[in-house]
């Protein structure tokens, strides 16, 4: 099996460039909360998985990382691509999982059921990547905290209805808590737990 056969999607076409600039955008984003950045998708993965949630899987995961999935993306074709594209190591218990990977929004499990961190060590803790709708209209809401000069606004479609609630509660868990990254259908927003989350509307 080959990553071009009809059972198994394709992963980069260039697979160092293109995960370069996938890890510059996600490091450009949460630098700079509530900034989209643009992220080249990776054509066609199996469905659900998103092509810009693909991408920076693809770019994040490696053999030493796992992976949780959320019922929706919990499938043979995911699953065998995730493992083909990344060599991570799927995992059934989000306690366990570096990477989260989440398509639907309205059933996520509440970010305190994801490693945490320590306070010694709060890297130890999980990335979500949580798939959207986009960034061009959907709730708004109001940023603040390191990477913003006073505050920022940014729409999201397609969030949990309590993103603000789940961000003040992983905020108040720092050093520990789990950052986030949202995929839109062309580009990302970084939520890291330092990050104050107001909805404005």
């Amino acid at each position: 099996m080959n990553a071009h056969s009809p059972t198994l999607a394709a992963g980069f076409a260039d697979p160092v460039h293109e995960a370069q600039a996938c890890f510059r955008a996600l490091l450009d984003a949460l630098a700079e909360p509530g900034t989209a950045r643009a992220v080249a998708g990776i054509a066609e993965p199996p469905p659900p998985l998103s092509p810009v949630a693909a991408s920076v899987i693809a770019t994040l995961a490696d053999f030493e990382t796992t992976i949780w999935r959320d019922a929706a993306l919990a499938t043979s074709a995911v699953d065998a691509w995730i493992a083909f594209h990344t060599g991570a190591r799927l995992v059934e218990d989000p306690r366990e999982a570096t990477f989260a990977l989440i398509t639907d929004a309205a059933n996520a499990p509440a970010w305190n059921a994801f490693a945490l961190g320590t306070d010694l060590d709060p890297s130890t803790s999980t990335t979500v990547i949580l798939q959207v709708d986009g960034f061009d209209a959907g709730t708004r809401y109001r940023l603040a905290g390191p990477g913003i000069e006073t505050t920022r606004d940014v729409a999201v479609a397609g969030a949990p209805a309590d993103l603000a609630a789940r961000g003040h509660a992983n905020r108040d868990l720092f050093p520990r808590g789990v950052d986030l990254v949202l995929a839109g259908p062309t580009a990302i927003v970084g939520l890291p737990r330092t990050t104050r989350l107001e909805e404005i509307g």
